[in-house]
């Protein structure tokens, strides 16, 4: 809109007000009543925009839909990936890596329900939208990552791992309290105050998966693992 105000909203993209708006109204709409359930009068109801613009930025509900996804993975990448790009030693990109995603997830409650709504469906739009952020987008945290694993072994400062199997096993253990906290308070056997739990689950995940990735004694390294 000519003269409106942009603003930097934690991506490597500008959106206008309106625009950030309305990513953050449809995010709400999407994870709670789904693609399928969610309605664009809905959308821009509570985004406080009549419907015609709404149209008129995305033409329809499968094009919002998707650029939802493409907002939040680029909001993701300002978040904590641009961070981990600065960081200087594997020690230190593992830790910024995953407390930027842990906080990044605790933060933004509708992403949980979002994903699980596309995953029912097979998810095609969250596989297009990973495979263009990891080939287009310099600062993926997914990318960093399993380039810092690969140099780390390399240099003999870890264990020869598959990075991809790695990295697979940080996340999972870094957004499955978010998914499961019902059934993590039963196995707990008491109410947990789930700020606290992240943070001591933080804690936790850097723990294991550094420690865990230190060189075994008298193990000998395998480039083949590293590659």
């Amino acid at each position: 809109m000519d003269g409106e105000k942009t603003m930097e909203t934690a991506t490597t993209k500008t959106y206008t007000e309106t625009e950030d708006r309305i990513f953050r109204a449809a995010l709400k709409i999407f994870s709670r009543k789904g693609k399928d359930g969610a309605r664009m009068q809905a959308i821009a109801d509570e985004a406080g925009i009549n419907k015609a613009m709404l149209h008129y930025y995305f033409r329809s509900k499968d094009r919002l839909y998707r650029e939802v996804f493409r907002y939040v993975f680029h909001r993701a990448i300002g978040t904590f990936g641009h961070t981990m790009r600065e960081g200087t030693t594997f020690e230190q990109v593992l830790r910024l890596c995953i407390d930027g995603y842990i906080d990044f997830v605790y933060t933004s409650p509708d992403l949980i329900s979002l994903f699980l709504g596309e995953l029912r469906e097979g998810g095609p739009v969250f596989r297009e939208m990973v495979q263009e952020i990891i080939r287009d987008v310099e600062d993926a945290p997914p990318r960093i990552l399993m380039e810092w694993i690969v140099g780390a072994a390399r240099a003999g400062e870890i264990r020869p791992v598959d990075p991809l199997q790695t990295t697979i096993t940080l996340f999972s253990s870094c957004i499955f309290v978010f998914f499961a906290f019902p059934v993590i308070q039963v196995l707990g056997g008491r109410e947990l105050d789930l700020e606290a739990f992240v943070e001591e689950r933080k804690k936790h995940v850097f723990d294991v998966m550094f420690h865990g990735l230190k060189p075994r004694e008298g193990s000998e390294s395998d480039p083949q693992q590293a590659n």
